[in-house]
């Protein structure tokens, strides 16, 4: 008795989930900064900051290096660098202020964490080639306005007459709003990496407040307007960004993205045209002006800018998926599936390539393939209607109603305003014998517009 409870005991923590434990690591760094004439207390502390997260971020780099490898990340070093700053988590531990000569000098001690919570999520967000950019102009920034700063005190120590020593320290003011203007975007740029957008648009707000001219800052708030789903006013931004710099790919990358959201697909391949003019190598753009020709039923121009995202980037399963979509609407299904394998090579968590994956082999008629795809894909993704919706028609081909019914259900609860799955609803109903609820969603479908639920509704009705 005593060595089967035992042996339950095992079996039960078998059966336990596997929590993943946390890791993470502490770095102290210290920075300083020495206050010359004209500049204020609270922008001379803001880079004594800058260069102790500076330090800390090179030390987080090597840390971040070492967790990637272990775990497959593939990172450039660019890109380990942006990650290393998104997952840091600063604290101040101590600052103080000394007078040195005629000026003040700025000390401060900080405590950096760096955990590994949000280090996988945060690995593919670095993969998007905007985000290693902006880190890179952001730095770029930093230095360039302490060159500059490093400059005019100099200058300013060498000046003698007064009205000469205004004109400096103007330039020292304006040298600091800048400076001020590339922190809030900084921040902004770190509320991005981790999805808070609502954040990310006030501190990118108050970027364009301090600099009116930040046409980076006007193309970044219009990319977290578009997460936000406010298509419109991401254009807006995305002008302002144009107009302020007209050679911006991606401004224009970006505006014509939103385009294709709104289903203004001839506008949107204008703006990819011009991005793809001004760069080239935009795997990007070429995908999505793919997928604005495909929508435009362009299959052809479609199938060479797919080709062209691939060959530009091999890894880019979304365009191998894209690809795999036309290869499907011709007929060729094993190509597709060829493409769609491919996908799930490069990502094995993008549900996209299952249901399309499962879409194919439904066609081909091997639908437990198809069904094993569309499990998978809810696996990873609980609220993907179309793998619900999918996988309720199978069921409903094999004779099993009831388990179609609660597929449609799923779906109807993720996306109540998809017509056609009140039908399909009502069909399965019909078959039961449930000729009440039948009705319900025939007469629910033919109100929202689908001609095969008016055409149900009058039969049951006869």
């Amino acid at each position: 008795m005593k060595r089967i409870i035992s042996n339950l005991f095992i079996i039960i923590i078998l059966l336990l989930p596997v929590i993943a434990i946390a890791e993470s690591k502490e770095i102290i760094s210290e920075g300083t900064y020495n206050m010359g004439d004209g500049e204020t207390p609270i922008v001379a502390e803001s880079r004594a900051l800058l260069q102790a997260k500076r330090i800390a971020v090179e030390q987080a780099g090597t840390y971040v290096e070492s967790y990637s490898k272990i775990n497959n990340f593939q990172l450039t070093d660019d890109e380990i660098q942006v990650l290393a700053s998104g997952v840091m988590e600063v604290s101040i531990l101590d600052k103080k202020r000394a007078i040195i000569g005629d000026g003040f000098n700025f000390w401060v001690k900080i405590k950096a964490v760096v955990s590994t919570v949000k280090m996988e999520e945060m690995a593919k967000r670095v993969k998007e080639r905007s985000v290693v950019e902006d880190y890179k102009k952001i730095q770029e920034a930093y230095d360039k306005s302490q060159k500059e700063i490093e400059t005019l005190k100099k200058q300013l120590v060498k000046t003698k007459g007064l009205r000469e020593k205004k004109k400096v320290e103007k330039k020292i003011a304006n040298d600091e709003r800048l400076f001020q203007a590339i922190e809030w975007y900084y921040k902004g740029y770190l509320h991005y990496m981790n999805k808070e957008y609502d954040n990310a648009i006030e501190s990118l707000t108050s970027a364009i407040t301090l600099n009116p001219n930040y046409f980076e800052a006007y193309n970044d708030r219009g990319v977290n307007y578009s997460r936000k789903g406010q298509a419109d006013r991401a254009i807006e931004d995305y002008n302002k960004s144009i107009s302020l710099n007209p050679d911006n790919d991606n401004a224009y990358f970006n505006r014509g993205t939103s385009y294709k959201d709104k289903g203004q697909y001839d506008r949107a391949i204008e703006d990819f045209n011009k991005a793809i003019s001004l760069y080239p190598h935009n795997a990007g753009a070429f995908n999505s002006r793919g997928i604005s020709y495909l929508e435009n039923k362009q299959y052809d121009r479609a199938m060479e800018d797919f080709n062209k995202a691939i060959v530009i980037n091999p890894n880019y399963g979304e365009a191998f998926i894209n690809r795999g979509t036309i290869y499907t609407e011709a007929g060729l299904y094993d190509k597709a599936i060829e493409d769609y394998n491919k996908a799930i090579s490069i990502n094995p968590n993008d549900e996209r390539a299952f249901v399309n994956r499962g879409t194919t082999y439904n066609y081909k008629g091997q639908y437990d393939h198809a069904v094993q795809d569309f499990d998978q894909a809810i696996s990873i993704n609980p609220n993907d209607r179309s793998a619900y919706h999918n996988r309720g028609l199978l069921y409903g081909k094999a004779g099993q109603h009831e388990r179609a019914i609660q597929d449609f259900n799923m779906a109807i609860a993720i996306n109540p305003n998809f017509i056609y799955e009140y039908n399909n609803r009502g069909v399965e109903y019909a078959i039961t014998g449930n000729m009440k609820e039948a009705v319900k969603d025939f007469e629910r479908a033919c109100d929202m517009g689908d001609k095969a639920g008016c055409n149900n509704l009058r039969k049951a009705l006869k």
